[in-house]
């Protein structure tokens, strides 16, 4: 194989080489958008520029034409992988799929067949050699398919200077960036078009040299220079199409007839049309069905809020902006007018659902039992309800923008100090504690307080809620539990120890003294009768007022044991309890057992009957007691509401004790027929492991 060496080859090599350059360069960024197909266009190029090179340097006519052939191979490959740069760099890659680059490299498989194919070559081109001096060129007569092949190449060059072109159309108006990105796309798309021109008519000021390449070249260092300079694949114009299709709001655009020239999917889908059937009509008449929004655009311009379409469960909400179109002329000079709907329909639905929230809360709020207030994080209190006036005595106006520590009994005024602050912090969110406040007319006001924080969404505290629970009457029962067990304690020490001592001294004096009449021995035992009775009674208060059993067993042990202690005196009772060791509140366990005690005690005084029934049991949350005799029975009404009936005072404060706890108290009652009292008592809390309330 003989060389030749012209200045020429030169240029073919540089080329070819910054070709390649270029093309690894972009394939370590081939992640940015058109990178890929860029780079393997570069290749080509490349492949193209290194085998012409080699077509030059050779001397004989097999090496030339075996060196043509190679060359052909990026050749055929460059205007399709230009296009595909094109079509990813505008954002048209929903065109870049399988079936299309089939489509398109059918013609470049063609174009190398019948170049490689010795028998069809003449389609393409015919060879004989030219000498020059020394120098020895390749010189062809082209056949049908090169014209073809040339046509193909050109087509598709024009197709992506289209593209290319309406891109920079769209964004002619963009910033600076963009105008230098638009110029070396200019520049990419021109230069392989005149290359290849100036080749293929015979302009070429170089002679006998295949521009193309060449041309190629320039276009691949442009680029090149342009990601450095421009960020040309970093920053991407984004093209019309894709912000006006994609957008979320509804966009129609219209000429100066009010003629609809452009609608977007979503603005369609109002519609239920398609584009050639709306473009062209008037917007009056297409969108006649919703007189609100016709209404706005007669209007002329301006934004209007919470316009209403369709109506019933499919009512949705607009906020309408209409806006004049202008002409590029420099003229103002209106070219028609921009419709666009952003749809608020659910914010409009959260909006109407949190004031519903708000109704309710506010309803809740001022008609609530217990007394409630909002107070800020200053301590101030901002709002209150009836209640928590009624309960110390204000108006609304007196207690609104006071502080709630002025109302505080002092001795409790940081009671809940760090209670507060850890909430405030978020350390826990809320808190339960007694406190004493102070009424208007300054009597102590004893109150179950609860505390919580309202935040926003942030998490931020922003105010504070306050309940509080009127306990008076609680502590006042308690005081009188305390008093009870106080008065069992004397009884215990005093008057049961005085009997017991009284029974002991006349058995005694019976046992050593013989009575001298009979009618002393009747006395003597009629005494020691009255002694013993005397006795009994004693334990039967002093276990009432202080039930030990209760203290130290429970409800269901206590119940069991005065019920054992009843059969011992005659009675018939059965007893069903379901409860087992389970510990229930001290409350609980005293009001339902002092409830049982004063049921079975107007049985035994009353009731003319021996015969009684005991049911406790746990329903849920809730403990349900249930005591019934059949004895002579009487009428609830008159005894729970009428004045003056001395003997049955314990039925009305049987229910006053259930009722101070939450609960429920059923009496329900037939002359001959018995009594049923029922009390259902809702479960606060579990004594076992843990502990009592405040």
């Amino acid at each position: 194989m003989h060389w030749q060496f012209t200045p020429d080859v030169f240029f073919v090599i540089t080329s070819a080489v910054i070709s390649a350059v270029v093309a690894g360069f972009l394939w370590r960024r081939r992640l940015a958008p058109g990178a890929i197909p860029f780079s393997l266009l570069m290749l080509a190029v490349a492949e193209w520029s290194a085998a012409y090179a080699l077509e030059l340097l050779s001397h004989d006519l097999p090496s030339e034409l075996f060196w043509d052939n190679v060359s052909w191979l990026g050749a055929a490959l460059a205007p399709t992988l230009w296009l595909a740069f094109v079509l990813r760099y505008t954002g048209r890659t929903r065109w870049l799929t399988r079936r299309t680059l089939a489509m398109l490299a059918i013609e470049p498989l063609i174009t190398l067949i019948l170049v490689w194919a010795s028998p069809l070559r003449g389609f393409i081109e015919y060879h004989f050699t030219q000498s020059s001096g020394s120098i020895h060129l390749l010189n062809m007569n082209y056949g049908m398919w090169y014209w073809f092949n040339i046509a193909y190449s050109y087509f598709l060059l024009f197709v992506g200077a289209v593209l290319i072109y309406m891109l920079i159309q769209t964004h002619i108006r963009s910033a600076g960036l963009y105008h230098r990105q638009a110029a070396a796309l200019l520049v990419a798309v021109l230069a392989p078009w005149v290359g290849n021109a100036l080749t293929v008519f015979g302009w070429n000021p170089l002679s006998d040299l295949d521009l193309t390449p060449f041309a190629f070249m320039i276009s691949g260092v442009t680029i090149a220079l342009s990601l450095f300079r421009f960020r040309l694949l970093d920053i991407i114009p984004v093209a019309r199409e894709a912000v006006f299709e994609n957008m979320s709001d509804a966009v129609i655009v219209l000429d100066e007839q009010s003629r609809i020239v452009d609608i977007n999917p979503a603005a369609r889908q109002l519609t239920n049309g398609s584009v050639s059937k709306l473009v062209g009509q008037p917007f009056t008449e297409v969108f006649a069905q919703w007189p609100q929004l016709v209404e706005c655009y007669r209007d002329e311009t301006g934004t209007y809020g919470e316009v209403a379409l369709d109506e019933g469960e499919a009512q949705r909400y607009f906020d309408v902006h209409i806006s004049y179109l202008y002409r590029r002329n420099g003229h103002l000079k209106v070219a028609g007018r921009l419709v666009v709907l952003n749809e608020i329909t659910e914010h409009i639905q959260t909006e109407k659902v949190l004031r519903e929230s708000e109704e309710r809360f506010r309803n809740v709020f001022e008609e609530a039992p217990i007394g409630m207030a909002v107070i800020g994080l200053d301590g101030l209190l901002l709002q209150v309800n009836k209640a928590f006036c009624e309960m110390l005595g204000y108006a609304e106006e007196e207690l609104r923008g006071r502080s709630l520590s002025a109302i505080t009994h002092r001795d409790d005024v940081g009671k809940d100090a760090l209670l507060a602050t850890q909430m405030l912090k978020g350390a826990i969110t809320s808190y339960r504690v007694e406190k004493r406040y102070l009424r208007k007319d300054q009597e102590t006001l004893w109150a179950d307080l609860t505390s919580t924080i309202l935040r926003d969404q942030d998490g931020q505290a922003i105010y504070g809620l306050i309940m509080l629970e009127n306990i008076i009457a609680r502590k006042r029962a308690k005081l009188l539990e305390e008093e009870k067990h106080h008065v069992a304690y004397e009884l215990h020490d005093g008057l049961a120890q005085v009997a017991a001592s009284a029974h002991q001294h006349l058995q005694a004096f019976a046992s050593h003294y013989r009575p001298y009449s009979q009618q002393a021995r009747k006395e003597l035992y009629q005494a020691l009768e009255l002694a013993q009775r005397s006795v009994r009674e004693a334990r039967r208060l002093i276990a009432g007022l202080r039930p030990t059993a209760l203290d130290d067993f429970g409800l269901a042990t206590a119940l069991r044991l005065q019920v054992e202690a009843q059969r011992a005196e005659g009675w018939t009772i059965n007893y069903e309890e379901t409860l087992g060791s389970e510990r229930l509140s001290p409350t609980i366990e005293n009001t339902l057992y002092g409830v049982a005690r004063e049921a079975l005690n107007n049985a035994r005084k009353h009731a003319g009957t021996k015969q009684a029934r005991i049911a406790v049991e746990r329903q849920d949350s809730m403990i349900r007691l249930e005591v019934q005799d059949w004895g002579c029975g009487f009428e609830p009404s008159a005894v729970l509401h009428e004045a003056g009936l001395g003997e049955h005072i314990g039925l009305r404060e049987m229910q006053e004790r259930v009722e101070l706890v939450g609960g429920h108290l059923t009496i329900a009652s037939q002359p001959e027929v018995g009594t049923r009292v029922v009390a259902e008592v809702p479960l606060l809390s579990s004594i076992k492991g843990g502990k009592d309330e405040q």
